[in-house]
């Protein structure tokens, strides 16, 4: 035992400090059988690859006939076999030597290595592995591992089959019907004919029970067949020639379509447990396709294990190698996970392992934990109550709850990538808008203080010197970059009190009329040299508004405009009223904005560094009024002007009910 430890850690030593250098093609294949001697068999495997330096991998060939203990061990064989750096493969079959051999052709391995065995104990009949690999040959080397230790003696131990007293059942009640159909029959039908019957009865029994039932039902056939029908009857003894020719070629023939009936039952059956797999896979990866967060994910991954497993599961969450767990989902909800199972939830956390009820660390657990691990990360911990099941998972069980966890695994991950996306986005997004933010207070307060702070020192240093008409004009200056910098300043306060939700609206009545004249008045200095047109009818209602804030929106829309309208340009102002809603637009003659970026002029701090915006704005001008139309659940759009020249921007505001307005503008 020391020796064999010895040479497993001088091989996992060897594996470990030589860089993996194998070719893509796997070109050693070594055949598992399940038993105790697959272990030395995996480590010569090992030594025979990393001395030829080539790819290697396990197979097993499944049946329909595996236990528990077999189960394990295989699990046990092949974690060693990824560790040592080999692949696994499992196929279905009933011929294990035919299998291996499909398998070394579809691979194309140059070697093929198997384990020494021996006919057990009384059937004589069964051939060792590597003899009936040498019979059917094929293009690789054969290699035959000596065992290790000696394996025990086969004795053949009563097993429970679930399905045998069925089986026979409908074997001898297919026989029988055979019989009485053919004992009403014989007086029409020749004997040759009679024998079909008896041949339907063993296609009916492969049918509903397979191959072991056909047998039994050819025999029986057999039997029935030569007591009942033929000549002497009630006696197993034949006279005639042709007789023992048909009931022998009754029996040769049933034997074989026996044989493909039960083999086409099972295939069938296969491929219908597969494409029910199949379904419920695909049924569960749409179900977590459509799942947009981690708490959605795991619920549907709970609910599903346990309605396919019928066991309560329980998933439980990790935040770090140190950190304590917590139940995320269980099911039936409520469900808590049973004191004696922490500790394999301890061990598989700490080793990424399964562990508990069917693994290779039972625990003394009816709870099996498995661990969800994706590139090295410890996603979360699935916990199973297996123990409580009638009967352990089948083969099948396994592979669809491995499949079942793996799908489960990149969701959550999926769902965790998304997040950090989304975190990563937002970021970014302040970033970005806090760079705008500086950049744009840094020029746009800048300007007009600069402005200022010339226009006074010139009226300090030089105030003599300078006419009345000059001084004038530098007052002029002054008060109009002042005013210039306040209404930043408030844009800024704005779209902070936008920004925080403390925007109050104090609603009051008041008419477009004064709306425009107060907004014209506050922008007089920027409208000079321009022509402003107003266009509306004398009856537009009122509006229920707050006036300060749609005031500002208005100012904003008209300085924008009059910013980038030509010298002796004309402004036009045009409002009315369509589908219940007060509609405003204002309409330059500038350059114009383009069709792709006619909905972007109204994000924060974007200035595109052309068309109506430009190099002149600070970006914040036409968000505030897009924020303050919102909050009275108005809308503002940007349009081309007539005739395509310009930028017309138009602004609805929902007008109130009729009996909502002021009894003097309703009369």
């Amino acid at each position: 035992m020391q020796k064999a430890l010895e040479e497993t850690m001088q091989d996992l030593e060897e594996h470990t400090a030589s860089p993996s250098r194998h070719p893509a093609p796997i070109r050693l294949l070594v055949a598992l059988s399940g038993g105790a001697e697959d272990a030395a068999l995996v480590r010569a495997a090992h030594r025979l690859a990393t001395r030829d330096r080539v790819q290697w991998c396990a197979a097993y060939v499944e049946s329909d006939r595996e236990d528990p203990q077999r189960r394990l061990m295989l699990e046990r064989d092949f974690a060693q076999v990824q560790r040592l750096g080999g692949d696994v493969r499992v196929v279905s079959g009933q011929d294990r030597a035919r299998e291996l051999l499909a398998l070394a052709n579809e691979l194309k391995v140059a070697t093929l290595l198997v384990g020494h065995g021996r006919p057990s104990g009384w059937r004589f009949w069964r051939r060792p592995l590597a003899e009936r690999l040498a019979r059917l040959g094929g293009p690789f080397d054969l290699v035959v591992a000596a065992e290790a230790r000696q394996r025990p003696r086969f004795r053949p131990r009563p097993r429970q089959r679930p399905g045998l007293w069925r089986d026979a059942g409908i074997a001898v009640s297919s026989t029988l019907a055979a019989l009485g159909l053919s004992a009403g029959l014989k007086s029409w039908l020749a004997l040759g004919n009679l024998s079909l019957l008896f041949l339907g009865a063993v296609l009916l029994s492969a049918t509903l029970a397979g191959t072991r039932s056909a047998m039994l039902a050819a025999v029986l056939g057999f039997v029935s067949f030569n007591f009942f029908l033929t000549e002497p009857r009630y006696s197993l003894a034949m006279v005639e020639d042709d007789q023992l020719v048909t009931v022998v070629v009754y029996l040769l023939v049933a034997v074989v379509v026996g044989q493909l009936a039960g083999s086409a039952r099972t295939r069938l059956l296969a491929l219908r447990a597969s494409r029910e797999q199949t379904y419920q896979l695909l049924t569960f990866s749409r179900e977590l396709a459509v799942a947009t967060d981690r708490h959605r994910v795991g619920e549907v991954g709970v609910a599903t294990l346990m309605r396919w497993l019928g066991c309560p599961v329980v998933m439980l969450d990790t935040t770090d190698e140190e950190g304590d767990v917590a139940v995320l989902h269980s099911a039936p909800a409520g469900h808590h996970l049973a004191p004696e199972a922490k500790t394999a939830v301890a061990w598989s956390r700490l080793h990424r392992r399964p562990s508990g009820k069917g693994t290779e660390q039972p625990l003394d657990t009816d709870w099996q934990v498995i661990p969800l691990v994706e590139q090295g990360r410890l996603v979360a911990l699935i916990c199973l109550t297996l123990g409580q099941r009638e009967h352990p998972p089948s083969p099948d069980e396994d592979g669809r709850i491995d499949a079942m966890l793996r799908l489960l695994t990149l969701a959550l991950e999926r769902t965790r990538l998304v997040a950090d996306l989304e975190a990563s986005r937002l970021s970014e997004e302040n970033e970005r808008l806090r760079s705008a933010l500086l950049s744009s207070v840094s020029h746009d307060l800048r300007t007009p203080l600069a402005s200022i702070i010339g226009s006074a020192s010139t009226l300090r240093d030089l105030a003599d010197q300078l006419n009345e008409a000059d001084r004038g004009e530098l007052l002029d200056g002054i008060l109009s970059e002042s005013e210039r910098l306040d209404r930043y300043i408030q844009n800024l306060l704005d779209m902070t009190r936008l920004g925080q939700g403390g925007l109050k609206l104090e609603r009051d009545w008041i008419s477009m009329e004064d709306l425009v004249a107060s907004a014209l008045r506050r922008l007089g200095p920027a409208l000079r040299g321009l022509h402003v047109q107003r266009d509306w009818p004398e009856d537009l209602p009122l509006l229920h508004v707050h006036p300060a804030l749609i005031e500002q929106a208005l100012v904003n829309v008209i300085e924008n405009a009059a910013r980038f309208s030509p010298p002796g340009g004309t402004l036009r102002l045009e409002a009315g009223v369509e589908s219940g809603q007060l509609w405003l637009a204002v309409t330059d003659q500038g350059p114009g904005i383009e069709l792709h970026l006619r909905e972007r002029v109204f994000d924060m701090f974007y200035t595109g560094g052309e068309g109506d915006r430009g190099r002149h704005g600070s970006g914040l001008g036409l968000a505030i009024c897009r924020g303050m139309l919102g909050a009275h659940a108005g809308t503002i759009v940007a349009e081309p002007g007539h005739e395509g020249t310009g930028t017309r921007i138009v602004m609805r505001l929902p007008l109130p009910d009729a009996i909502e307005e002021p009894r003097h503008h309703a009369e």
